[in-house]
């Protein structure tokens, strides 16, 4: 009996170890790297993803991933995928998603190999959005004079999408940014209702930094397209005040926009 336990714990041993031995080898992942041609583009551009896979798996698929964190999914989900060419190498063009999104590159298992993933980097796909009338940003606080009044004219011209300062050329109003904004753009002028020798300053603040400060007379349109320093600004604000306390003054800010990549939600 001894000895029929020593050969039955002797093949359970080496049943153990083959088994080990299997998964050990099949814990080993691909490797694979990723180089993309942009990280910054506008919505609608086209980037390449391309890299190696290693060991080499010519013939073999590759995944082309985004993490999807919209409607409570996170998980990473497929959007293309190519074949592996001679010498492990790969090479995929991609419409990448609007706004900021994470994207990887996927070895699904095989040959006794378990999956591998690239590392992942985050595509930014700006586009224009507006910050008057119906706003496409949130608007954080302030005063809202954005368009809701009806058409205001500066120099003549009628202007219906603007953010505009009260009779005193007093105002302030922000815009949640989330930090995925880069450039803020407006054309400034004074309504015509504003008296003759009015003046006013206007400025834009990312944050507490101010990006643009401009002094405003009657019959002056000045139009500024200013850097936002994306990571650091989780908000951008228009302000503007009267330097003439006596005369009455309108401050407009006609079409202004902000060039963000704010992440797709679908």
């Amino acid at each position: 009996m001894r000895k029929l336990a020593l050969i039955t714990g002797a093949v359970a041993l080496a049943i153990a170890s083959a088994a080990f031995s299997s998964q050990a080898q099949a814990a080993t992942p691909y490797k694979v790297s990723l180089s993309v041609s942009k990280t910054e583009i506008k919505q609608g551009d086209r980037v390449v993803f391309s890299g190696t896979v290693s060991p080499a798996a010519k013939g073999t698929k590759l995944k082309v991933q985004f993490f999807d964190v919209d409607q409570g999914g996170n998980r990473w989900r497929t959007v293309a995928t190519t074949t592996v060419r001679s010498g492990g190498k790969y090479s995929k063009t991609v419409e990448p998603r609007d706004g900021s999104t994470s994207y990887r590159v996927y070895k699904p298992s095989g040959a006794g190999l378990s999956g591998g993933a690239s590392r992942t980097v985050i595509m930014r796909a700006y586009a224009w959005y507006k910050m008057a009338n119906a706003p496409d940003m949130g608007i954080a606080y302030g005063e809202r004079y954005i368009g809701q009044y009806g058409p205001q004219t500066v120099g003549g011209t009628a202007v219906t999408r603007y953010w505009s300062s009260d009779a005193n050329g007093a105002g302030k109003t922000r815009w949640s940014t989330l930090h995925t904004c880069k450039l803020v753009r407006a054309t400034v002028g004074l309504d015509d209702r504003s008296a003759a020798g009015a003046d006013a300053q206007f400025r834009v603040h990312a944050d507490e930094k101010r990006i643009v400060s401009q002094r405003v007379t009657p019959g002056t349109t000045v139009t500024f397209t200013a850097d936002v320093p994306r990571a650091e600004t989780g908000g951008v604000t228009f302000s503007a005040e009267a330097r003439n306390a006596d005369r009455p003054v309108y401050v407009n800010a006609s079409k202004p926009s902000l060039y963000c990549a704010f992440p797709e939600d679908d």
